[in-house]
Parts: C-alpha cells; sequence; structure tokens
C-alpha cells in the first residue's frame, strides 16, 4: 500500500492499522532483506531501486495466487479436467458412447478418455489406479477395489426381424431349443449367466460362434448366423431397425458395477460423471 499511495497515513488507513504500526512493518522489512525500501522526500515515501524490484516480484506472486484461485474455481465447477474410464468391450461400446454424450452435454469442458478392457482386466487397472473409473458385471472380489454402485440390466433375447419369434413380446428358454446361437466365450462371467438360462429347462442350442464383444455378436445376428442374449442397453445402440430385442419370461437380469479404487480419492468429475451413469441407467430402466 506504501508503493501505491507513497504516503505511511493512508496506507494505514487503507489497512486499518495505524501509521505508527506502518511504519514499524517498513522498519521490519528493511531490517530482514538487510537494505533501505524508502527514501522520504517532501513528506512522501519514494520506493528505492530495490524496493522497485521487490515489489514487482510480489506483484507477480500475487498474481500467481490469483490464478490459482482462478484455476481452483475452474476445477471445482467443472470448467477444466480429465476424466479416465475403463470398461469391459460390450459396456464400453453400446452404454458408454450414450453416457458420456449426457455428461458431455452437461460439462462440455471435460475431456474423457475410454478404454475397453476383458473384466479382469479393468477390476487390476482399477486397483492400481490407472483409471478413475471402471465398469464390469458383478459380482467379483479385490481388496484394492471398491463397487461406488450397482445397476440392474435386464438381458433380452436378440433376433433378426424375420425371425419366427420377432414378434412376440416375451420368450421363454425352451422356444429356443434347436437354435444356432451366439455365445459369449467360455469362462466369462456374462456366458455363465446366459447358460444358466438353459440350463434349468435343458434346452439344447447349436452354438455356432463364440465372441467377447457385444457389438461383434449383434451384428453375428443381424448377419442371420444365429441368436443371441445379450443385455438390454445394446438395443438402443445397434441393430434397432434389423433387430428384435425380446424380454424373457421370467426376466433375466445382469449386475453392472462401477468400480473406484479402494486406496484413492474420488474426484470431482469422477463423482459427477457417476452422477450422470446413475441417471441415465435408471431413465432407461424406465423407457
Amino acid at each position: 500500500m506504501v508503493m501505491e499511495t507513497g504516503s505511511v497515513t493512508q496506507a494505514g488507513k487503507l489497512l486499518y492499522i495505524s501509521q505508527p504500526a506502518v511504519s514499524r512493518l517498513i522498519a521490519d522489512l528493511e531490517e530482514h532483506v538487510n537494505f533501505r525500501l524508502f527514501d522520504r522526500r517532501k513528506k512522501r515515501l519514494v520506493p528505492t531501486v530495490e524496493a522497485t524490484l521487490l515489489y514487482n516480484e510480489v506483484e507477480k506472486a500475487f498474481v500467481g495466487m490469483g490464478r490459482i484461485e482462478d484455476t481452483a474455481q475452474s476445477i471445482r465447477s467443472l470448467k477444466q479436467g480429465h476424466l479416465r474410464l475403463l470398461a469391459m468391450p460390450g459396456i464400453a461400446t453400446l452404454l458408454m458412447p450414450r453416457v458420456i454424450a449426457k455428461f458431455n452435454q452437461q460439462f462440455p469442458d471435460i475431456t474423457v478418455e475410454l478404454e475397453s478392457r476383458p473384466r479382469l482386466q479393468v477390476v487390476e487397472w482399477i486397483g492400481s489406479r490407472q483409471y478413475d473409473l471402471g465398469f464390469i458385471d458383478l459380482p467379483f472380489k479385490d481388496a484394492d477395489v471398491a463397487v461406488h454402485a450397482s445397476y440392474c440390466v435386464e438381458m433380452a433375447c436378440v433376433v433378426p426381424r424375420l425371425h419366427r419369434l420377432a414378434d412376440v413380446t416375451s420368450v421363454v428358454a425352451s422356444e429356443l431349443k434347436g437354435e444356432a446361437f451366439i455365445s459369449y466365450p467360455k469362462g466369462t462371467h456374462i456366458r455363465f449367466v446366459v447358460d444358466q438360462v438353459f440350463e434349468q429347462p435343458a434346452v439344447h442350442r447349436q452354438l455356432k460362434v463364440e465372441t467377447r464383444a457385444s457389438e461383434t455378436i449383434l451384428n453375428m445376428v443381424n448377419a442371420g448366423l444365429g441368436i443371441a442374449v445379450v443385455p438390454r442397453f445394446g438395443q438402443q445402440s445397434l441393430g434397432g431397425e434389423t433387430l428384435r430385442f425380446i424380454p424373457f419370461e421370467p426376466s433375466v437380469t445382469l449386475e453392472i458395477g462401477a468400480l473406484v479404487s479402494a486406496n484413492r480419492h474420488q474426484s470431482i468429475t469422477a463423482t459427477r460423471f457417476l452422477e450422470t451413469f446413475r441417471s441415465f441407467m435408471d431413465a432407461s430402466e424406465n423407457s
């Protein structure tokens, strides 16, 4: 304030302290830096060259602090940031694009990175804190990973539009006896869920092709290679015009989990994405 006003009295008024207190602060600073800061000329304080140099550096520091606060505010309001997502292939290709699009509408300045990996690798990479959020089918066990939230997804039988079952409103497993079938690979959890549908009624299927990606399965059904059972969210992403997604009776469901590292603080950006994901899943369930 003394630099700006040239007056100890004026500086004291602006700082709400007494004139002797300002003089004492100047004397203390001069003692600390070990050089003179002001010359008194005609009842005014004129800064020395050294004082001007010091003031310029201090001003830069204050500008820097201002920028830090601006950046912090920008981060808090999601005006900048980066989010790293990891998901199983089906979730990454059929579900995540629509969720990310909704998130982008709310927070257009956040960049999103999406990686597709098998289930066990998603768990491993989230546990090692390489990504912010992971999405897989449940259940699983890993001490380094926590399930932030879970979502129930209905499974559906997908058939070509000209299939004999294309116009039914629901289907039971026994109606698929002898059908050519496209399946997820052995050893995957989703394959276990689908196989259980046909085990109790002992329905025989002709297993034609195995593949990990739900998108590939839908393309194969569309090509006439067979039918399949997939998560219902694929209906809005691919094949809605040429394929029919038929609910099972009774309902067959798959549980999807949003994973976070058990040893990592959840970022503001990740929290907002999880809110968007839940909102999207709730809307999809009610549609």
